[in-house]
């Protein structure tokens, strides 16, 4: 039994996260597919672009003729689209080992690490892991002080 490589709904999820890093024509979003998965997945034209299709059929993408070819962009919805379902696709990145999310944000930073200490819940003892996150949350907010001192420095120059 040969086990898919995209679990059901994750195959528009990435595509919708690629072409929301930047817009891409169809070729242009199978040849990125190959290079973040490639060998351990080869994507076809039968599967994305009907995917591509779908993303377009529920406006979270626009396809617009430049040049001879189709160049998707994101659409506002799908953006949203992207948030509502960023611990999915922050566990899919994690499952995968991939870096899909475009922004370099705290929030999706967090939202990471959130999707990496699920598979914990229920296996680890809150009281355990509650000091554990409190010194991480320390050591953050040790960096965070550490670079308001260099600022001050480089402002008292």
């Amino acid at each position: 039994m040969s086990r898919r490589f995209f679990k059901h709904g994750e195959l528009p999820l990435v595509l919708l996260a690629l072409v929301a890093q930047r817009p891409r024509h169809g070729y242009e979003i199978m040849s990125e597919l190959s290079r973040l998965f490639g060998p351990r997945y080869r994507a076809s034209p039968g599967s994305v672009y009907p995917a591509i299709e779908a993303l377009q059929l529920e406006e979270l993408i626009d396809g617009q003729a430049i040049e001879g070819r189709t160049v998707y962009t994101v659409t506002s919805p799908g953006r949203q689209a992207l948030q509502d379902r960023a611990e999915l696709l922050a566990a899919l990145e994690l499952r995968l080992d991939v870096r899909l999310d475009s922004e370099d944000t705290f929030d999706a930073a967090l939202t990471r690490f959130k999707a990496r200490l699920a598979p914990l819940n229920g296996r680890v003892d809150p009281l355990d892991a509650e000091p554990i996150l409190e010194r991480a949350a320390l050591e953050l907010e040790q960096l965070e002080e550490s670079r308001n001192r260099k600022q001050r420095r480089r402002n008292e120059r």
